[in-house]
């Protein structure tokens, strides 16, 4: 099969290629699949540069997250069975990514696609929408009527927690850079929306809230903005730590904790156990078929420009979800 390879890190212009490999027979617990689409996101970017904490050395092939059919299981991948459509992550730390024709899956990462769904929305669907999901309704237990800040509004994983946020009842401030940015948050449901360019966020938050602060922060992006954003928080509320796009993790001050007594929680919803995967998953189908949310896809990209694709989502410039269709239904 032909996959997407890397043999070191780099920019992935100079260090993917193209490789035709040996799918293996799926392990216990785990299915094969043949790859209809797959969805890009910050984390592929990362592992390729080899700026992802928990990814081994090369070689190893991107693409967390694909929708696709099962052509094989091991013991033990029931319910799943061959031809089943499902969308899942993969398993990308072994070297299974979603960039090739076939990938490795366990089972307890995947999910059916439910009818109506197109490849192209399914790809993008699972980490995102995942994500968001336990990071507002399991672990900083967002509330109807709560307000919520979103950093990293227009990407990936900050566009669907707006989504999530919206449907919880939640008012949404989303924080991204340009116009345009902006503007595509306010599609995705935001309320509210501020750029973070050349001033401080926090005043205008305080301003937005009349001075009483942001019940939840949702932050994917660390660094300047995370540690602006803990000047946004009120009083015995909740800091969700997601993660560091902008190159480094936010720096918490223990003093300023304790001082406004609120909590700050860390996710990493990749690793759910398959149980709780499965019920998160089932919630989130069940908003999908009455249209409370969706996949926010602006871009879809041949497999041929998968470098391409992730080069440009380097410079930080697109919103939303890429996806990279091998076949369509």
């Amino acid at each position: 099969m032909k996959q997407w390879r890397l043999e070191h890190f780099g920019s992935p212009k100079k260090v993917l290629s193209i490789q035709e490999v040996a799918l293996p027979a799926p392990s216990p617990s785990h299915i094969a699949i043949k790859v209809k689409a797959a969805g890009l996101s910050l984390p592929d970017l990362l592992m390729i540069k080899g700026e992802h904490p928990i990814i081994p050395a090369p070689p190893l092939s991107p693409g967390i997250e694909v929708v696709g059919e099962i052509t094989a299981g091991g013991d033990g991948a029931a319910p799943f069975k061959v031809g089943d459509r499902v969308m899942t992550i993969t398993s990308f730390l072994e070297g299974w990514g979603g960039l090739a024709e076939y990938c490795i899956a366990e089972a307890g990462r995947a999910v059916l696609v439910p009818p109506g769904m197109s490849d192209v929305e399914a790809a993008g669907f699972v980490v995102s929408f995942t994500n968001a999901y336990v990071a507002l309704v399991r672990r900083t237990l967002l509330r109807k009527g709560e307000t919520l800040l979103v950093l990293g509004a227009s990407g990936s994983s900050g566009s669907t927690a707006i989504q999530r946020g919206k449907a919880l009842g939640a008012r949404v401030i989303a924080v991204s850079s340009s116009d345009a940015k902006l503007e595509f948050c306010r599609t995705m449901g935001a309320e509210d929306v501020l750029s973070y360019r050349g001033s401080d966020i926090a005043p205008k938050v305080r301003d937005l809230t009349r001075g009483s602060g942001v019940d939840v922060v949702f932050d994917p992006v660390g660094g300047t903005l995370g540690n602006q954003a803990t000047q946004c928080i009120a009083r015995h509320r909740r800091f969700g730590l997601i993660g560091y796009a902008s190159g480094s993790w936010v720096k918490l001050n223990p003093l300023d904790i304790v001082l406004k007594d609120y909590s700050v929680v860390g996710l990493l919803s990749g690793f759910l156990p398959p149980q709780e995967f499965s019920a998160v998953t089932s919630v989130l189908i069940d908003f999908v078929k009455i249209g409370k949310i969706r996949t926010p896809v602006t871009k879809v990209l041949p497999f041929s420009d998968a470098p391409s694709a992730l080069s440009e989502m380097e410079k930080g410039e697109l919103p939303g979800k890429i996806i990279i269709p091998l076949q369509s239904n």
